[in-house]
């Protein structure tokens, strides 16, 4: 079996914007788990644990999909959290620029993978990229402070040419990511 996703991968400089917002949440203490800034992406659909074949299958079904979407441009735009930044269990940087265009992919995706009996998504795809995940379910209003003053801040555009079929393997220092599939959009 192969634990496996779908992503988009940042490019270096945004990953470096990303690490910096992370190092200065470090500032505030927390039970928070901050995920590497060198392996953040924006999931697009996750497949958990599937046989080798059906990772063939779905390479096989995406390449020529996804060969036919035009790139698109996104940011990164404001930070949040879930359930709320009050008491937050998953701290999230939200997305800006051509976001239809990256939940129409979401949705295309979902549906060219149906014939592989692969289900859709049954929650509404809310694009985001998780920062850390909270253990804790207690109030940190110090934490809220810091994150309610990032809540409108962006970053400049970058290009979304290329879908990654990610492997996710658990290791106890933490998930390693091995790119399996790298799926190029439409060129101008």
């Amino acid at each position: 079996m192969i634990r496996s996703f779908l992503a988009i991968e940042l490019p270096e400089d945004q990953k470096e914007i990303v690490a910096g917002y992370i190092q200065e949440l470090r500032q505030v203490p927390t039970k928070i788990k901050w995920v590497l800034p060198h392996q953040t992406h924006f999931t697009l659909k996750f497949f958990g644990s599937i046989m080798p074949e059906t990772v063939k299958k779905i390479a096989q079904t995406l390449s020529p999909v996804l060969a036919e979407l035009p790139k698109f441009h996104l940011t990164l735009k404001g930070i949040g959290a879930f359930p709320n930044l009050f008491k937050p269990r998953v701290v999230w940087l939200g997305l800006g620029g051509e976001t239809d265009s990256l939940r129409g992919i979401h949705r295309i995706i979902d549906q060219a993978l149906i014939p592989l009996g692969i289900p859709k998504e049954e929650r509404p795809f809310q694009g985001h990229l998780t920062l850390g995940r909270n253990k804790e379910n207690q109030i940190n209003e110090s934490f809220y402070r810091h994150l309610s003053e990032w809540s409108k801040e962006e970053t400049t555009p970058f290009a979304v040419e290329r879908v990654i079929l990610f492997q996710s393997d658990l290791k106890p220092a933490g998930p390693v990511y091995t790119k399996l599939e790298a799926f190029t959009l439409k060129k101008d």
